[in-house]
């Protein structure tokens, strides 16, 4: 039986509650129950698909209920069943038709019941792989909270947008520190490391050299004698440069006596009678010629006897007391034999031989020597391909660099040349020996022109060298920081030449004039040695300390000769007319040796090897190769030591020769080739000479001279 509760929650009303009831009770039963049961269950049947008068409750929810009970207007009125009406009227007999009107008539419809509320919508919880798999926040899913799998977190649509629900609570306190824990034990001593690398050698140390020479007659000896200097060869080439010397002893030659004194005046005679005056008396002998002491030393200096066996430079140095021992002449100023004590034998030796062989099967052709900690560098063609190459101190040959190198030069620990690789034209490169690496410097003109860089010449942290940044265009004076790898223009357009590093600044030559790069204010500035609008021409530089020796004509009419610019007092002048008059001698291939400049130069003949000596300021010719050969005069001066190495051509080719500074003599080194020989580069090495040279056997290839120096007492 339904409760009014379960009713009245189905939407009836207290009236239909209320005639259901009587309707239920025994006392208003129908007594045809057959009819009423015939009649019942097609309305209750046809009733499953009615509307009660409630909204929210369908038939399907009332209790069986006669036809009567439904109201005849609430059943008629609903115009979508008229195949029901039809169903029932053939079912039901005549009988049922008096048994509805014999109840009496129907009551009218209770009146429509209000709408009921709608529920509360329930929240939902929805589950999805990732965040990208949220719907659209709107009304449908307004409130609704997702779970993201992916995030492990939770997501609610609001105001249609997603908002994360932060499940994080506050931060709790602290935990206590925990105790302290104890100390662990000591560990084993480890083993002991192993010995470190022996440290490298330690540089040579410096050599004291001593040089004597002939003193001319002057204020240090009024009649002349030897010049003694000694000093330390701190640059290690072997030479005692003006800069390196230490010490200056004059050994003169013993003076004239001073004339003896005239004689006293004889005494007047008593006076007597007007008798004559006494004569005067005899002027006194003149004293004996002044002289050396006997305790003074006298030494010599001459070229070494060739009994003595000196392949090579060999000078021989004796010394004594000038007291005339041997039967010699004591105190003359003059060492003679009797008065010699000791002879030292100073003699160089050399050996020649073949150092490197970079090409079998022809001519490798070295040049551009250079060194850096003992190696030397050279470029040289193996026949495959021309490079950079290497021969170490245990003879060892290596190809340090295969390209295109002109022009190698020894930069602090970097060699610096001429190079190019297939998308650039000849610019500036170097090469490290130490990681093998080489680099570009700069792309100074861009593209496949090349900017033909050359003459790299350093100056404290800088490097000086030419370029062109235009094709075709003037060269310009270019500087390069090692330290911050900054490249400027230092003199704009100058076609500077030869540049040479003097006393912190940079001098080179221009087809003008000698031209200065002062460091001090970076700016440049022409030393003028031909005043007017002709320039000097300059060329050929050669550094003597702080004095500069060139090439150039000065204006005078004199032509090309030997000129001197003096950057002590900024002055120039004329150092040598070795051709008199208004021809030239053009002096070219300047090299210094000590206070010597050697140099190829004609006085209008041949063109043969020149010197000029600054101390007296005289030069004269020193070979005389082409009155013979008619060419091949003397070139490619290379000093060491006391000697200076050229190429000449007497007559059976060009071959290796030296010549000696302190005794004068000139000699053929070696013969490598005694028809047609050919000599290249010459440089010195490690205290040695090498050289490009040619032999039967052989092309031109790399050649060396070992010296060796003995002193010894004979």
């Amino acid at each position: 039986m339904w409760s009014d509760e379960q009713l009245l929650a189905k939407g009836w009303t207290q009236e239909q509650i209320k005639q259901w009831r009587l309707e239920q009770s025994p006392e208003v039963a129908r007594p045809d129950a057959t009819s009423q049961s015939m009649v019942s269950e097609p309305v209750e049947a046809a009733a499953s698909g009615l509307n009660m008068t409630g909204d929210s409750a369908s038939t399907a929810d009332v209790p069986h209920m006669g036809l009567a009970e439904t109201g005849a207007g609430s059943f008629f009125s609903d115009k979508s069943q008229p195949l029901l009406v039809v169903m029932l009227l053939i079912l039901a007999p005549l009988s049922m038709y008096g048994a509805l009107f014999s109840e009496g008539p129907t009551g009218p419809a209770g009146e429509q019941g209000e709408p009921g509320e709608n529920g509360t919508a329930g929240s939902s919880f929805h589950l999805v792989l990732r965040a990208s798999d949220l719907p659209a926040c709107d009304a449908s899913v307004q409130n609704q909270i997702f779970f993201i799998a992916e995030d492990a977190g939770f997501q609610v649509c609001q105001n249609q947008a997603w908002d994360v629900i932060d499940l994080t609570g506050d931060a709790g306190t602290p935990g206590l520190n925990g105790a302290d824990g104890t100390n662990g034990t000591d560990g084993a001593d480890g083993q002991d490391g192993t010995d470190g690398m022996d440290g490298a050698d330690g540089s040579n140390g410096l050599m004291s050299l001593l040089i004597t020479s002939i003193e001319p007659s002057g204020p240090n000896c009024p009649t002349g004698g030897t010049r003694v200097e000694t000093g330390i060869d701190d640059d290690r080439d072997n030479l005692l440069s003006s800069a390196e010397v230490d010490e200056v002893v004059f050994v003169c030659n013993g003076a004239d006596g001073a004339d003896g004194t005239d004689g006293t005046n004889g005494v007047d005679g008593e006076d007597g009678a007007d008798g004559a005056d006494g004569a005067d008396g005899a002027d006194g002998a003149d004293g004996a010629d002044g002289s050396s002491t006997t305790t003074m030393v006298v030494a010599t200096l001459t070229v070494a006897p060739a009994y003595l066996g000196c392949n090579g430079t060999g000078e021989l140095f004796q010394q004594g007391m000038d007291d005339g021992s041997g039967n010699g002449i004591a105190q003359n100023g003059i060492l003679e034999s009797g008065e010699v004590i000791t002879s030292s034998l100073i003699c160089t030796t050399f050996d020649v031989s073949q150092l490197a062989d970079v090409n079998p099967s022809g001519s490798s052709n070295p040049s551009d020597f250079a060194t850096i900690n003992s190696t030397l560098y050279f470029i040289a063609n193996n026949g495959a391909g021309s490079g950079i190459w290497s021969i170490d101190v245990n003879g060892t040959l290596d190809l340090e660099y295969s390209g295109t190198v002109f022009g190698l030069k020894a930069i602090g620990d970097d060699l610096w040349f001429l190079g190019s690789d297939p998308t650039h034209g000849l610019e500036p490169w170097a090469y490290n020996p130490g990681n093998m690496t080489a680099r570009m410097i700069a792309d100074i003109l861009p593209g496949t022109g090349g900017s033909f860089a050359g003459e790299f010449t350093l100056l404290g942290g800088t490097v000086f060298f030419s370029a062109r940044d235009t094709s075709p265009g003037s060269y310009h004076l270019w500087g390069y920081d090692l330290n911050t790898t900054n490249l400027w223009k230092a003199d704009q357009g100058s076609q500077p030449t030869e540049l040479t590093a003097v006393n912190g600044h940079l001098l080179f030559a221009t087809p003008n004039e000698l031209r200065m790069f002062n460091t001090t204010s970076n700016s440049s500035y022409d030393i003028d040695i031909n005043p007017g609008i002709l320039g000097s021409s300059p060329s050929s530089l050669a550094l003597m300390g702080n004095t500069l020796y060139l090439s150039a004509n000065d204006g005078n009419g004199g032509g090309t000769e030997l000129q001197v610019y003096e950057m002590s007092n900024n002055s120039t002048w004329a150092a040598a007319d070795i051709r008199p008059g208004s021809a030239t001698s053009a002096p070219s291939d300047l090299t210094v040796l000590g206070t010597r400049v050697y140099m190829q130069a004609t006085s209008g003949s041949h063109f043969e090897m020149w010197v000029y000596d600054s101390q007296n300021h005289s030069f004269w010719e020193v070979t005389n190769f082409q009155s013979t050969s008619g060419f091949g005069g003397p070139k490619g001066f290379t000093a060491h030591k006391y000697s200076v190495y050229f190429t000449a051509d007497d007559g059976t080719g060009v071959e290796l020769w030296a010549h000696n500074s302190v005794n004068g003599t000139t000699w053929e080194v070696i013969d490598l080739k005694p028809v047609g020989g050919n000599v290249g580069e010459i440089a010195v090495h490690n205290g040695n000479v090498v050289f490009a040279g040619e032999d039967n056997s052989s092309g031109q290839e790399l050649w060396r001279l070992l010296f060796s120096q003995t002193v010894t007492f004979v």
